[in-house]
């Protein structure tokens, strides 16, 4: 007669594959995270960027009806070149590219606290306390561990990136009130997901490779913080020392920098807008309408038009035939093989620092 064990109970929960084994690596790792204050101020100032993009799309969209609620703020439009007060339509994309390019450059830099807040622990607490031998002894494997930890990082990293892009977007659609917006700005939410994944993919991998070679978190952090500060400096450095075009790939924030122009082609915007304002100010002063020495007009948009925005230089007929004051870039596909390569030497020193269960002493 078989012997049936009394605290045996069928199980009638719901069955799920092994695809998500990584989700609960994540959703743990997210909850925890939440204790840390640090964290959370964080995450409420990268609220401010999102907030000032979804109110200029909302003025923008307000002031292309020309709206009376716009009445008490026409001030603020004065600088603005006449072909734009009298058709903000047809300038819809180059406003909307220019505001996403400033929004992404300023959360940039909330992205690098982010990762320097929450990375640093993922796999070095894990090293130090010897954990994965527990992790792996269960049905996971390393690309579920792997997938696991960088889930926390893109989890943070794109609810201030991808998310808030989205719903400004959005946002923007609904105060257009035109159909021809999503035509004309459908490549500006394209390029903020394409280039938020790019932030993600690119520094979740290289934190994780960090936080794999040392089992002391503050180590991991030095390491961090010298690859984000030193290497504008070092750039700096070499840009001055030896004036060569590929100074600038030695940061790391430049080359995020210049695949974020590239996808959103925001040079050419600024180029656009550039010429648009120099020929506004070239009718003012030679026209019965010139307003002061320099031809400028009140408003908020005449204080921004006296500011010319960067122009990258064009590149030389031949080496070192740069013009006199002004940096050559290097074309964004380097700085895309920069960042290419250093995903796979994070993905390499991933697969030798994190070993199989077999492999661990």
């Amino acid at each position: 007669m078989p012997i049936l064990d009394q605290g045996y109970q069928h199980w009638d929960g719901k069955l799920s594959g092994h695809g998500l084994r990584w989700l609960a690596i994540t959703r743990q790792g997210v909850k925890a995270q939440f204790k840390n204050r640090w964290l959370i101020s964080t995450l409420v100032g990268a609220l401010a960027p999102a907030l000032l993009l979804a109110a200029f799309l909302i003025l923008w969209g307000l002031f292309e009806q020309q709206s009376s609620i716009l009445e008490p703020f026409l001030f603020l439009f004065q600088g603005l070149p006449a072909e734009i007060r009298d058709g903000p339509k047809a300038f819809r994309t180059t406003f909307w590219t220019l505001a996403y390019t400033q929004f992404f450059q300023i959360q940039l830099f909330f992205t690098f606290l982010l990762v320097m807040l929450v990375g640093p622990d993922l796999i070095s607490q894990d090293l130090r306390f010897n954990a994965l031998p527990l992790y792996l002894s269960r049905p996971l494997r390393r690309i579920d561990y792997f997938l696991g930890k960088f889930g926390i990082i893109a989890a943070f990293l794109l609810a201030v990136t991808l998310v808030p892009a989205v719903l400004a977007y959005l946002i923007g659609l609904a105060f257009s009130l035109d159909a021809a917006t999503l035509r004309d700005t459908w490549r500006v939410l394209a390029a903020s997901m394409a280039f938020s994944l790019v932030v993600a993919v690119s520094t979740g991998l290289l934190m994780l490779a960090f936080s794999s070679l040392s089992r002391h978190s503050r180590f991991v952090t030095a390491m961090w913080l010298g690859v984000w500060m030193l290497g504008g400096a070092a750039s700096d450095a070499l840009e001055q020392a030896v004036g060569k075009q590929w100074a600038p790939l030695v940061s790391y924030s430049a080359d995020l920098g210049s695949v974020r122009d590239a996808l959103f082609d925001s040079d050419a915007q600024w180029e656009r807008l550039a010429n648009l304002f120099r020929a506004s100010q070239e009718a003012m002063l030679n026209g019965p309408g010139s307003v002061g020495p320099g031809g400028r007009r009140g408003g908020l948009f005449g204080m921004l038009a006296g500011r010319r925005p960067p122009r990258p230089p064009s590149p030389p007929d031949r080496p070192g035939d740069e013009v006199e004051g002004e940096s050559r870039r290097p074309p964004w596909t380097w700085s895309a093989g920069v960042l290419a390569g250093l995903g796979v030497a994070s993905i390499v020193v991933l697969s030798t620092r994190v070993r199989s269960l077999d492999r661990l002493k």
